[in-house]
């Protein structure tokens, strides 16, 4: 009777419907259909908005480290890997990082999708939501990690894709057949961790509903051999260059191609082994006890999704890292006063991060007056040494850049994409050697890396620009090529990091127009703590500075200076002798007690504070 009334109810309701009335029933319908997607909406909203407005650093951060090229050899060239069709899409999405804006939306949809899959597969589990919603918000957790690639979350989207197939095609009498063709497929598809998902699902589904299909059994069991001897077959018949364990897994889920990322393979362990939670559920529901006994779990498993997403999100999540990305994007991009703006909000804790912060500073005329006013490390936030490390090789390499020192730009941006622990190229990299060779006017070498970046998305429109700008030679219509043109370096000399102000000075004395080199240093005598040569050349900056000297300057000279002479400080200017008697309170309360916490609350953005504290 309720069969048929149920039938009955949807035939009416459907006919309301196409009547175009506004009926209960139909309303009951609209409200049905919403309730059913209100999880899959706010399950995408909540990823989208994270990515694209909380985290949006740390997509930037991942973009600039890879080159997706659009052409048939960088296809060819990964889909010959097990795993490489999915390196393939996690690289294409990678791409669209360069704006989180857009490239949140590929993770939205590839989480909603798992979420999607995994409900589909468990309509007759009652905890069917929770299980969806723990593998998907964990799969998005796989991408907090700054080493951490899009691989991973394409895998186990792929994996859940495959499995939802397959239980549709379970009980047909190929299925002996089609499952190991099916498992070898996903294998060189997404790789041997996605795979082995479906087997354990399938294995642990049988269990669950005490399933005898000997046919099935027999697809499992060729299939988990299959995967067993797949990276032996992939590296003995197909020539794969990859050790038995990279082999195994296929893509790369991290940017240290030796690491195999632990998160992706538990959820995928997790999602194989969901069919065994409908033991845990009752089947019937007869008393007022089960009732309450199935809130109770109902309840609990929500509870335990919760505490393992919160857990895992707050284990992998960093906002002082995606800050740092932040800055360094708009050190990219050359938005200057945004460096400044977060640098204010959040104190840059990272060496890289205080780099670009140094030279948004300098690049906005404050480095002098403000350089103190974020915590300086000596100068190794300033020009840090080189190190074997994409960051800080991208950070020397942009650093040199603007001071017009392009040899030794050009060294390290080539340095960067070589430290890259997956062996990428750098887009970023390769947009830098194009503008370095079109300024040192090697055009020949420009071109190459131009033709590099005019297969891509967002970079092939600027490519062509400057492809058009070499070939009319109108290369200096390009105001930052000229400027940099102008202030160059042409001398060679061997590069030490125990001269680098020796090396700034050249950079000055070649262009002394350069106000950038000059404040860089004398900010670099002041942090290195080296009061004669500052002394020295102080006074060269006048032509910069006619009405005033910036303060962290003035601070220091006049500390230098009181310990010569007194008479040095006379005809003082009312901004010095302000910063003067300043100096005098410093000196009265550092003399009765050097810890008094005064001192840093009147005088923490002083450069005498800087001296007594590093």
């Amino acid at each position: 009777m309720n069969n048929l009334h149920h039938f009955y109810f949807s035939k009416k309701t459907i006919l309301y419907a196409r009547l175009g009335k506004c009926t209960m029933p139909f309303k009951n319908l609209k409200m049905n259909i919403l309730k059913r997607y209100i999880p899959f909406i706010a399950l995408a909203a909540t990823v989208y908005v994270f990515y694209a407005f909380v985290y949006g650093g740390a997509l930037k951060y991942a973009e600039q480290y890879q080159l997706f090229q659009t052409t048939w050899d960088y296809f060819a060239s990964l889909t010959q890997r097990p795993g490489g069709i999915a390196m393939y899409i996690g690289r294409f999405c990678t791409q669209f990082f360069f704006r989180p804006a857009t490239g949140a939306l590929f993770i939205a949809l590839l989480t909603t999708g798992i979420f999607a899959c995994i409900v589909s597969l468990s309509e007759s589990n009652k905890y069917k939501y929770q299980a969806g919603a723990a593998a998907a918000l964990l799969s998005a957790c796989t991408l907090l990690n700054q080493f951490a690639l899009a691989n991973s979350l394409v895998c186990i989207c792929i994996g859940c894709f495959i499995l939802l197939i397959i239980n549709k095609i379970k009980h047909t009498k190929a299925i002996a057949f089609v499952l190991p063709t099916v498992i070898a497929a996903t294998y060189w598809i997404a790789g041997g961790v996605p795979a082995s998902m479906i087997v354990i699902y399938l294995i642990c589904n049988n269990i669950a509903t005490k399933t005898h299909n000997k046919r099935l059994w027999t697809g499992i069991a060729v299939a988990t051999l299959l995967i067993i001897v797949a990276p032996a077959i992939a590296r003995q018949v197909f020539g794969v260059q990859l050790n038995t364990v990279r082999a195994f897994v296929g893509a790369d889920y991290f940017r240290y191609v030796g690491y195999v990322s632990k998160l992706p393979v538990l959820i995928c362990v997790f999602i194989g082994l969901l069919p065994l939670t409908m033991l845990w559920q009752p089947k019937t529901q007869k008393s007022k006890r089960q009732k309450k006994s199935i809130s109770v779990r109902y309840i609990t498993s929500w509870i335990l999704v919760i505490c393992t997403f919160v857990f895992i999100f707050q284990r992998k999540v960093s906002f002082d890292f995606n800050y740092k990305c932040e800055i360094e994007f708009y050190a990219r991009t050359q938005k200057w006063d945004k460096i400044v703006a977060i640098a204010e909000k959040h104190h840059p804790t990272e060496y890289s991060a205080l780099i670009y912060t140094n030279l948004g500073l300098a690049k906005t005329n404050q480095l002098g007056d403000r350089m103190f006013e974020f915590p300086q490390h000596g100068v190794f936030g300033l020009v840090p040494d080189f190190k074997l490390n994409m960051d800080y090789s991208m950070a020397l390499s942009e650093v040199y850049y603007q001071l017009g020192f392009m040899n030794f730009a050009e060294r390290f941006a080539f340095e960067a994409p070589k430290s890259n622990p997956d062996y990428q190229e750098s887009a970023r990299a390769v947009k830098r050697l194009a503008d370095i060779n079109i300024i040192k006017e090697n055009y020949p070498l420009a071109k190459k890396y131009l033709l590099l970046l005019e297969n891509t998305v967002y970079y092939s429109k600027w490519a062509k620009k400057s492809l058009k700008y070499i070939e009319e030679g109108r290369t200096n219509e390009n105001a930052e090529w000229a400027m940099l043109r102008n202030l160059q370096v042409n001398d060679e000399f061997f590069y030490t990091e125990a001269e680098r102000d020796m090396m700034l000075g050249k950079i000055f004395l070649a262009n002394e127009s350069n106000k950038l080199a000059f404040d860089y240093m004398m900010a670099y005598y002041l942090l290195d703590k080296k009061p004669e040569k500052f002394m020295n050349y102080v006074s060269l900056g006048q032509h910069f500075y006619v009405d005033r000297m910036p303060r962290a300057f003035t601070e220091a000279a006049l500390y230098f200076m009181q310990s010569k002479s007194e008479s040095m400080l006379k005809n003082l200017k009312a901004d010095e002798n302000v910063i003067y008697k300043r100096l005098l309170d410093f000196g009265d309360i550092y003399n009765v007690s050097k810890d008094d916490p005064r001192l840093k609350e009147r005088f923490g953005d002083t450069y005498w504070y800087y001296l007594i504290t590093n």
